[in-house]
């Protein structure tokens, strides 16, 4: 009986197993925020880089997720103006504040394939922030900040994206995120946005 149950639980492993495949992803990250007074921002550039696995329901429907390290920037341009009355020595000069952040990603999507080399998926991404760090410039001037303090420790966004399969088991994608909690500890309203364009590599 034993043996038989066994042989029943190593059929069954083999046969989820069977509908599993894991990939390696890269991926371009441009990103920018939303929110409470968030319209000057500028856009950044960062990366996406990490495993996925995707689990197939059937040949049209799958599910996918992974771990990926994301890496975020975000900057603000301004201008500073002194009042030369008060010390004439004093000049104006312009500022840039460039916040850069690390998190780890978990995406959790739905996958709908309607033929064999497009597909759609949407979903939710997990997000847990590993560092943050301000740059502030000026005057030729460099003032770097660990600003992690006050960045939450998790956040989650509505994901959507495309996907071509360019040759077999290698697929370009595009996907968009649009974070549904404030990252800030400080600021009530302030959301990341980010786009990516990717290439994923099916190895098994």
């Amino acid at each position: 009986m034993l043996k038989k149950l066994v042989l029943v639980a190593l059929v069954a492993a083999s046969a989820v197993f069977a509908q599993i495949n894991v990939s390696g992803r890269v991926a371009f990250n441009y990103g920018n925020v939303w929110g409470e007074n968030t319209d000057e921002m500028d856009w950044g550039a960062g990366f996406i880089i990490g495993p996925e696995v995707r689990y197939n329901i059937n040949p049209m429907i799958s599910i996918i997720s992974g771990l990926e390290l994301d890496y975020r920037r975000v900057s603000y341009e301004y201008h500073v103006d002194y009042d030369r009355f008060l010390d004439p020595d004093l000049k104006n000069y312009d500022v840039t504040e460039t916040t850069s952040f690390m998190y780890l990603d978990i995406p959790l999507l739905l996958r709908i394939k309607p033929v064999s080399f497009f597909y759609v998926e949407a979903g939710m991404n997990f997000d847990f922030n590993l560092s943050a760090n301000n740059v502030l410039e000026y005057d030729d001037e460099s003032i770097s900040d660990d600003v992690s303090a006050s960045v939450k420790t998790f956040e989650y966004a509505l994901a959507c994206g495309l996907g071509f399969e360019v040759v077999t088991d290698l697929e370009l994608n595009f996907r968009a995120l649009f974070g549904m909690t404030s990252l800030s500890k400080n600021v009530d309203d302030i959301k990341h946005l980010r786009l990516q364009a990717g290439l994923t590599y099916w190895t098994f």
